[in-house]
């Protein structure tokens, strides 16, 4: 993980169990706090927490460096901060456990990684039907490869929210990330 600090804001990046984010934040309660919370809710945060003032994406950032961020209160100097070190910050207004992105993605990941238990397809396949077919710039094995525990915490996160059903890791995942 790592902290950005300058003037009386700290940046953090990075994965972390839930319980550690929100230690961070009662030990920076004197800053302007803005957080990767790829993994969680950011309202439930934001509730709990009057010094985080943003919160951001970027656990599955792809080589563009593109990252969905939404404010609580708008910094310039963040945003500044974040060009700085490579990231396109992409403005979200929406406050939803995953964000956009990731949320989708990992659903892409899990239903490759059931349809791989399935016999459905190949690996392989999986990635070149997703490229070719769907026009994505990787398939669901690639973008998760390094990624798994990242993809299992924010599917148990969204089961818990939404207990459907519909967010259950495939057991396969689930090993694979050491979950």
């Amino acid at each position: 993980m790592t902290n950005v600090s300058f003037d009386n804001v700290l940046i953090n990046f990075g994965f972390e169990s839930k319980k550690s984010k929100k230690e961070i934040l009662r030990s920076n309660a004197d800053k302007s706090v803005y957080m990767d919370l790829t993994c969680y809710d950011p309202a439930e945060f934001y509730s709990e927490f009057s010094n985080l003032k943003g919160s951001f994406a970027a656990l599955f950032c792809d080589e563009d460096k593109k990252i969905e961020i939404h404010f609580k209160e708008k910094n310039p100097l963040v945003i500044s901060k974040l060009e700085e070190l490579g990231f396109k910050p992409v403005e979200t207004t929406i406050v939803s456990c995953g964000f956009i992105f990731p949320r989708t993605i990992v659903q892409i990941i899990n239903e490759a990684y059931y349809a791989l238990g399935e016999k459905v397809a190949s690996k392989e396949d999986i990635n070149r039907a997703m490229k070719f077919g769907v026009n994505y710039p990787k398939g669901p094995f690639e973008w998760s490869e390094g990624r798994e525990l990242y993809v299992t915490t924010l599917l148990n996160e969204l089961n818990s929210i939404y207990p459907s059903g519909r967010y259950v890791p495939a057991k396969s995942l689930m090993l694979k990330s050491g979950n």
